[in-house]
């Protein structure tokens, strides 16, 4: 490979040109701020409303080691992010619909950023190619999913990686290199990057690399780098590994056999290929097999494929009875878009520079291949970003072979082609997302409910939960209400089986009953016939609810003290003391008041999200006094509380005798177990909360059990006035029981601490230290890199802004009639309150990107 084509230094007049695509593509979001429809999938479903909660936590209390607000408690280092991630930092101090804006505009420009950058050094790629497939892929993360950090970021993290630990870097290059691969990793998720991205990245040093600068350098930096991440984020692997007994990851999986499970898993193969929406270019590199780095490119495509594709079809029965079983190696599938990068790149390449037409033909066929993957949306989208390619091939070819500005017909309608492609890409991929994702403005769900932010003050003093009906919990959590469910990675499955009592009415089928169980990461409180993976701030199509939809003893008995609905629900007088009404933003901002007319009312309505408010009746405090009832198993437990009413869960809790702690089970046998009606046990109240930290000042009557409504732990425990521990034992299946054993005044220190997360902490700075390792490491000479030169100098094709314009309107026209005659009144999914939005925004994206390909040209 051709040493003159290690390119490190990016012109900076690309980075720009990426970086201004990237503002393009969310012009509406910047413009129109909390007014704009975002998507909720995820990112804010299960990250941000919780990033902002922790924020509130560190500035009221310090550091904490348990995150009180996720369903009932979890160590504050089990998830998918520390307490100290940087998105915690932004979350409380950024509005959630600016940091999701950042984050979407910041993905969308390193994935282009990264590959411009990384081809020419892995592949020796030229310039302007890098910058076509560059721009490619960017288009393709239109989207407003954040999480899969290293997906994107990878490409860039290899750069840098290089510049580290490449002998001729300057100081203040491998400073930089080192500040900026510590960053992407704190603002990754552990869970979705390891292992997969630190096998991609050597198997790529290994046998992609070979040429690199200081390659024995480079192989012990991949080690050394990942070696630091991984210190990185030790607290949260242990804390992970702690939780696994508690943790809601079962499932009830039965292996088909291996004729149905590989049927499961070719369907899954079918639908992964169908998202890479590369996959026209991929099959077109297939007649190029012959050039040993394709094949080892594709080699890297088929391994992955084959390991996700195991590990997420039935054919992982083939490793039942094993801890394989449940590894999540299926997320190798998060590794497909960059490695499908690498083949594009070098399969454009090969096309600009060789002089065969033959393949042409290969084309064709191609296309015709393409419904085979999936649907007319997806299929679109793979032609309109094959015909860019193809588009921005013919013009390389055209632009080497004259070594003169362009201006011939030829070479205008190529430009044309280029430009229509990529509009028609843009809406396109912008479209697939808003009719697959939950798309709904920002400020419908966010904002305007200032009765829920007058109970969420409240909570604040006094700690309780409040249950969603219908309703995203995001809308609740994002004001810091303790939601009794919602959306995550991780439940605690003690708890989860307490939800399940409490919304049993709702399971009229065994099969629901089983799904509710099977699918773990959520937790909502209503249900349909066929469990949604995502919701817009209101449950689509749900059945009107009454009071007989759920087991109201034992949502009380949960700490419940309001519940939030999005209808009124029927017969609620019966548990209700009382009953308000929440208008919603539409309603409530002076902005949207100012509109009048029909178009007016649409418009609050649009953004009004009106939520009934209920004030329980009779409901059991986060702390109280109670009589054991010993059962003899958690299931006899679990059953007896989901069988007692309110009168008599103020005055017992249940007990498993697996659950009787060494030193309580004696003293809890000899408890009588007494009847409702008997005299008061006392009273108990708390005076300070904190995370890690319960005052409680009392007074028992007799010996007795004080119940905490929070997640047993083995590491929350109580001290006495004495200063002596009393170590938390299990009760009502999922809550914190101490042992009262004398009557009288007490008072008690609930705490939690587990020291060896927070030593572990040292083991965090260890990491991030070792990842500026490479800025001491021993020079040698110094050299200065240049942008990579190409076989033509840029600014060879021309095209003038009203042909640019002009076409770019045409396919944003072509985009809204077919969008509205096709999709728009016949789509009837909960996705299609988007729409309107949709055609109001898409076509203007569509003419943005075609006046920004006029700059790309120039680049070519």
């Amino acid at each position: 490979m051709p040493t003159q084509q290690l390119s490190f230094q990016p012109a900076r007049r690309d980075v720009l040109l990426l970086l201004s695509l990237a503002l393009l593509c969310y012009a509406d979001k910047i413009l129109l701020g909390p007014l704009a429809s975002i998507d909720i999938y995820d990112s804010l479903e299960v990250h941000f409303a919780h990033f902002q909660s922790m924020w509130r936590l560190w500035t009221q209390y310090g550091p904490f080691s348990w995150y009180p607000f996720h369903a009932g408690g979890v160590p504050s280092f089990v998830g998918q992010h520390p307490p100290w991630h940087p998105a915690v930092l932004l979350a409380g101090t950024l509005p959630l619909w600016t940091l999701s804006l950042l984050w979407n505009c910041g993905q969308m420009f390193l994935a282009g950023y990264g590959l411009y950058r990384f081809l020419p050094l892995l592949l020796g790629t030229s310039r302007r190619m890098a910058l076509l497939v560059a721009s490619l892929v960017s288009l393709t993360w239109i989207s407003g999913n954040v999480h899969f950090v290293m997906s994107y970021a990878f490409p860039a993290v290899f750069v840098w990686c290089v510049e580290l630990f490449r002998r001729g870097s300057t100081r203040r290059t491998k400073l930089k290199a080192a500040s900026l691969i510590a960053l992407m990793s704190l603002l990754s998720f552990p869970v979705l990057t390891l292992p997969h991205f630190p096998v991609l990245h050597l198997a790529l040093v290994l046998l992609l690399g070979r040429h690199l600068p200081d390659f024995r350098r480079q192989v012990a930096g991949v080690f050394l780098i990942w070696t630091a991440y991984v210190l990185l984020y030790l607290p949260s692997i242990a804390s992970l590994f702690l939780y696994i007994p508690y943790t809601q990851r079962e499932w009830d999986f039965r292996y088909p056999g291996l004729l149905m499970a590989l049927v499961d898993f070719f369907s899954w193969l079918r639908g992964r290929l169908a998202d890479q929406q590369l996959i026209a270019l991929l099959l077109l590199g297939l007649p190029f097999l012959s050039r040993r780095n394709l094949r080892i490119s594709y080699a890297f495509l088929l391994a992955m494929l084959v390991v996700a594709g195991v590990f997420t079809s039935d054919l992982k029965g083939l490793f039942q009875g094993s801890f394989l079983l449940k590894m999540d190696l299926f997320m190798f599938a998060n590794c497909l878009g960059i490695v499908s990068a690498i083949i594009v790149a070098q399969v454009l390449e090969v096309l600009a520079v060789s002089g065969k037409r033959t393949h042409w033909y290969w084309g064709i066929g191609v296309v015709a291949l393409l419904p085979l993957f999936g649907a007319a949306h997806k299929v679109l989208v793979y032609i309109c970003i094959f015909g860019a390619a193809l588009a921005g091939v013919a013009l390389m070819r055209i632009s080497m072979q004259s070594g003169a500005p362009v201006r011939d017909k030829s070479g205008r309608r190529w430009a044309i082609a280029l430009v229509v492609c990529l509009a028609a890409a843009a809406m396109l991929v912008r479209q697939q997302n808003m009719t697959s994702g939950m798309f709904a403005p920002y400020a419908q769900g966010m904002l305007g409910h200032k009765d829920l932010s007058q109970l969420a003050a409240t909570g604040a003093k006094e700690p309780f939960r409040v249950a969603c009906v219908d309703v995203h919990p995001a809308v609740a959590q994002n004001l810091g209400l303790d939601t009794v469910g919602g959306k995550s990675p991780l439940f605690n499955k003690y708890y989860k089986e307490l939800v399940r009592e409490a919304i049993r009415p709702q399971f009229s089928k065994p099969s629901q009953l089983q799904a509710f169980d099977n699918l773990w990461r959520q937790l909502y409180l209503t249900r349909l016939q066929i469990d949604l993976d995502q919701r817009s701030w209101v449950l689509d199509k749900a059945p009107t609810r009454s009071v007989a939809d759920f087991n109201w003893d034992a949502l009380r008995a949960m700490n419940v003290t309001h519940v939030i609905a999005s209808r009124e629900m029927a017969g609620m007088d019966a548990v209700a003391e009382s009953h308000t009404i929440s208008a919603g933003y539409g309603d409530e901002t002076p902005l949207l008041a100012r509109f009048g007319g029909p178009f007016g009312n649409k418009l609050r309505d649009r953004y009004s999200l009106p939520l009934h408010i209920y004030t329980l009746k009779d409901t059991l405090p986060r702390v109280y006094l109670a009589t054991p009832q010993i059962q003899e198993t958690r299931d006899e437990a679990l059953q007896a509380l989901a069988q007692s009413d309110m009168t008599a869960l103020h005055r017992r809790v249940f007990v498993a005798r697996e659950d009787m702690g060494e030193g309580a089970a004696e003293w809890l046998g000899l408890q009588p177990e007494t009847q409702p009606g008997a005299a008061p046990l006392g009273e108990v109240r708390i005076s300070s909360w904190s995370p890690d930290r319960i005052v409680m000042e009392g007074t028992a009557a007799r010996p007795c059990v004080l119940v905490a409504a929070n997640n047993f732990d083995p590491h929350w425990t109580a001290i006495g006035p004495d200063g002596l521990k009393i170590q938390s034992f299990r009760v009502n299946n999922a809550w914190q029981g101490y042992a009262i054993e004398q009557p009288g005044p007490f008072h008690l220190e609930l705490t939690y601490s587990n020291p060896l997360i927070w030593r572990l902490n040292l083991a965090s700075l260890l990491g991030l230290g070792l990842m500026f390792i490479g800025v001491l490491w021993g020079r040698g000479q110094e050299t200065s890199l240049a942008a990579a030169p190409d076989a033509q100098p840029f600014g060879l094709i021309h095209l003038s802004w009203r042909t640019a314009l002009l076409s770019g309107c045409a396919a944003a026209l072509v985009w809204a009639l077919a969008f509205g005659l096709f999709i728009m009144n016949k789509h009837k999914g909960p996705q299609a309150e988007s729409f309107a939005y949709a055609l109001a925004t898409i076509p203007a994206l569509g003419v943005l990107v075609a006046c920004w390909t006029r700059n790309l040209l120039r680049r070519f």
